[in-house]
């Protein structure tokens, strides 16, 4: 079960990196991020930086937790935990009838939705399996095994952030217009 943990953790890394990167890599990336937040947290009116802030910091800090075994269980909960406090405030919001654009990966103009919550599910269950499967301290000797494992986690982390346009594409979306932040028109 080792390699399926480690699977589960590449997986979860790579989507935790692009998502902090996507929302940190300039000011109109975070700018938009920080505006997202507090539409879809109205709590976060007048400490809608900080909140945004805390937020692309608990996702780097994630990334080193999944990424050093001795702070794996540690970074898999803190996976789960942020995750779960996404999907609640979805959830809030889709109940209040929010139409706030999800800046989960930086650049999207797409406004959260059902699919926000589906994709957030994965998430979870990734968490969740990595978390109680045996294996944490294997060794994971076989080193074919081991890269199989994390093209699958990197696969898999794809998927995940690309879900937005799977969605549009399977479900006969037409594609959002093209944005580009920082850019006029």
């Amino acid at each position: 079960m080792f390699y399926v943990v480690f699977g589960c953790r590449c997986a979860l890394i790579v989507v935790f990196a692009v998502s902090a990167i996507s929302k940190s890599r300039n000011r109109a990336s975070f700018a938009a991020f920080r505006r997202a937040t507090v539409e879809l947290v109205p709590a976060a009116r007048g400490h809608g930086t900080p909140l945004a802030a805390a937020v692309v910091a608990a996702e780097f800090v994630i990334v080193v937790g999944l990424a050093v075994p001795d702070t794996a269980t540690a970074g898999l909960l803190a996976a789960g935990a942020l995750v779960t406090a996404f999907t609640v405030a979805i959830a809030v919001a889709l109940h209040r009838g929010v139409t706030a654009s999800c800046r989960c990966f930086g650049g999207s103009s797409s406004p959260v939705g059902a699919r926000h919550l589906v994709r957030n599910a994965v998430l979870i269950v990734l968490a969740v399996l990595a978390f109680v499967l045996p294996g944490h301290d294997g060794d994971g000797n076989d080193l074919a095994v081991l890269g199989l494992a994390a093209v699958a986690g990197v696969v898999v982390a794809l998927l995940v952030i690309s879900f937005d346009a799977l969605a549009d594409l399977f479900l006969g979306m037409p594609p959002p217009p093209p944005h580009h932040e920082g850019i006029p028109s």
